[in-house]
């Protein structure tokens, strides 16, 4: 197996499991939602409870997501590349549409790096 296709299975696994576990956390927690602003700092500082909450909720979803796509590569032995580009084209437009929702810089920047990560995937299949 390539060593790009190495790196894309560890990068979703590791970032699987941060999102699940840091969002879980976050939507478990009292004052979770209070914290999670401090995460995810890519959205507007003065957005309301509900919506940091479905962005949490957004975020713990792609992580479940990633998590299982790179274990079940991992316990395959395989590299499944449609549904990798399914899964990062699917959370690119995610990023891409709370950038035109937000019109917020660091929102942006958000959409960049996961378009950059989609087109990277892309490239070096």
């Amino acid at each position: 197996m390539k060593w790009t296709f190495e790196l894309y299975r560890a990068f979703f696994v590791a970032l699987g499991s941060m999102e699940v576990l840091s969002n879980l956390f976050f939507l478990l927690k009292d004052d979770g939602i209070r914290l999670a602003r401090k995460q995810h700092q890519e959205v507007p500082p003065d957005i309301s409870i509900k919506q940091m909450r479905l962005k949490v909720l957004m975020m713990f979803s792609f992580g479940i997501v990633f998590l299982v796509i790179g274990l079940y590569s991992y316990i395959s032995r395989s590299f499944p590349l449609p549904v990798y580009l399914m899964s990062f084209g699917i959370f690119s437009i995610y990023a891409i549409s709370e950038a035109f929702y937000y019109k917020y810089w660091k929102t942006i920047g958000f959409a960049i790096i996961s378009i950059i990560f989609f087109l990277l995937l892309i490239l070096l299949h």
